[in-house]
């Protein structure tokens, strides 16, 4: 089987260390990324163009962002798309939820601690990124920001410092005791063994923070939603496709600065289930039998970016702005793509979000 899929995102602010004032993100706090598969490329701008016309949009690019104005136009893309089964894979990023993750799975249960991944490391994890989405302050996550920016042991110790003070101060509250009992015994464990392990190595406290990557410039970046969103997307094509992957090509819309890390991402992602250490992700499959072609394009060199831009921007939008601020049609496409998921396949819109704001339709 021979088939393209098309990358592109929306809602891109950089790493999520790049926050903005309080933790707003430049107004972007969502992040998405789209993934478009085509076998038939000729028929599908066939289709484009006519909608265009039937919409009276001008020649040249398209793009998310100066779509606004043409909801239903949208609508009827991501409609279209649907009604030739298009395989449609996009991840949803809360960038606030995606700081807290990143606490729970690299600060307070950090892979160095040895637990065993599988179902129920998994929910603890989910359960602990809820809680701290709902009662986390943004001095917290400043201090977890700083700690990232330039690590020392002081700054994870001072974050894990804040993490237990979070959890003693909510004891009283009883809709929160069992959480924040949780919380503290955590904390417990994660600075215990930072001590201990600090016997034998000065530097562990980096074992505490999630890892940063280098982009062109040798800058150190941290917690890239796109980075994440993209080895993810990789990891559900290959439960979607059964592990059988030749024959199929992924282009990326062009990231000067990330390009680099996003091939090697790649790369590591082929390669975890061979070292044993592959992630529980039930609705993707990182033990690779066979790989995709990957390639970087610009936008304007052909409509699958294209579409993928505008499926990833109506997506990032309706979980931003809320349905109450989106036309009726573009609403009901995106929900008809959300009900349409399916995490047997990989399929549809995966959604990076605290369980409460998981969108069910």
């Amino acid at each position: 089987m021979s088939m393209t899929f098309y990358l592109d995102e929306s809602g891109h602010s950089g790493d999520v260390v790049n926050s903005g004032e309080g933790f707003d993100f430049k107004d972007q706090p969502f992040f998405s990324l789209a993934a478009i598969g085509l076998s038939d490329e000729g028929a599908v701008a066939t289709r484009i163009s006519e909608l265009r016309e039937q919409h009276r949009i001008p020649a040249g690019e398209l793009k998310s962002k100066s779509l606004n104005s043409k909801p239903i136009f949208v609508a009827q893309v991501i409609d279209y798309l649907q009604s030739i089964a298009t395989p449609i894979f996009v991840e949803v990023v809360d960038k606030r939820y995606f700081i807290c993750v990143h606490i729970t799975g690299f600060h307070l249960l950090a892979p160095c601690m040895g637990f065993a991944e599988g179902p129920p490391l998994a929910f603890l994890r989910n359960a602990l990124a809820d809680f701290l989405n709902e009662v986390v302050t943004d001095e917290i996550l400043e201090t977890f920001v700083e700690a990232c920016l330039n690590p020392s042991e002081a700054l994870v110790m001072r974050s894990f410092d804040l993490l237990e003070d979070l959890g003693k101060n909510l004891l009283g509250n009883p809709s929160s005791r069992d959480m924040a009992q949780g919380l503290c015994m955590t904390v417990t464990g994660a600075r215990s063994e930072l001590l201990a392990l600090k016997r034998i190595n000065s530097t562990v406290y980096l074992q505490f923070l999630p890892p940063p990557d280098l982009n062109k410039r040798s800058k150190r970046v941290w917690m890239l939603p796109n980075l994440t969103s993209f080895t993810n997307i990789y990891a559900r094509l290959n439960l979607y496709f059964g592990q059988k992957l030749q024959g199929i090509h992924i282009v990326h819309d062009q990231q000067l600065e990330l390009d680099e890390i996003l091939q090697s991402s790649k790369l590591a992602a082929e390669k975890i289930g061979k070292n044993g250490d592959r992630p529980y992700t039930p609705r993707s499959n990182f033990l690779f039998k066979e790989t995709a072609a990957f390639a970087f394009a610009q936008s304007h060199e052909g409509i699958g970016l294209q579409i993928a831009d505008v499926v990833a921007g109506a997506v990032m939008r309706y979980f931003r702005d809320g349905r109450q601020a989106l036309h009726a049609d573009l609403v009901l496409a995106v929900e008809n793509l959300i009900a349409a998921s399916d995490g047997q396949t990989g399929y549809g819109v995966n959604q990076v979000v605290a369980t409460s704001d998981v969108r069910n339709v």
